[in-house]
């Protein structure tokens, strides 16, 4: 009975131990991106208007990427 009763609380604690790091590697997660995302701004915002133009971003689209990605050109049709 012990015994049982034992493994039912073992398996409460790894289920438990589970959701919590689940909760942290979704917070590591959503950290590492808004990074990412971060960065990708900086390095646009740093370029010419001209370098943007050779690259097909114009100066107004740097916000919209650095929120949504830059899968934005895989819209078949062409709309941000």
């Amino acid at each position: 009975m012990i015994t049982t009763h034992r493994a039912s609380e073992l398996a409460q604690i790894a289920e438990l131990t589970s959701h919590v790091s689940n909760f942290f590697k979704r917070r590591w997660n959503a950290f590492q991106e808004r990074r990412k995302r971060t960065r990708l701004r900086a390095v646009l915002q740093g370029l010419a208007d001209r370098d943007l133009k050779d690259i097909g971003i114009s100066r107004g689209e740097i916000e919209y990427l650095s929120l949504n990605g830059t899968d934005w050109r895989s819209d078949p049709r062409g709309h941000l």
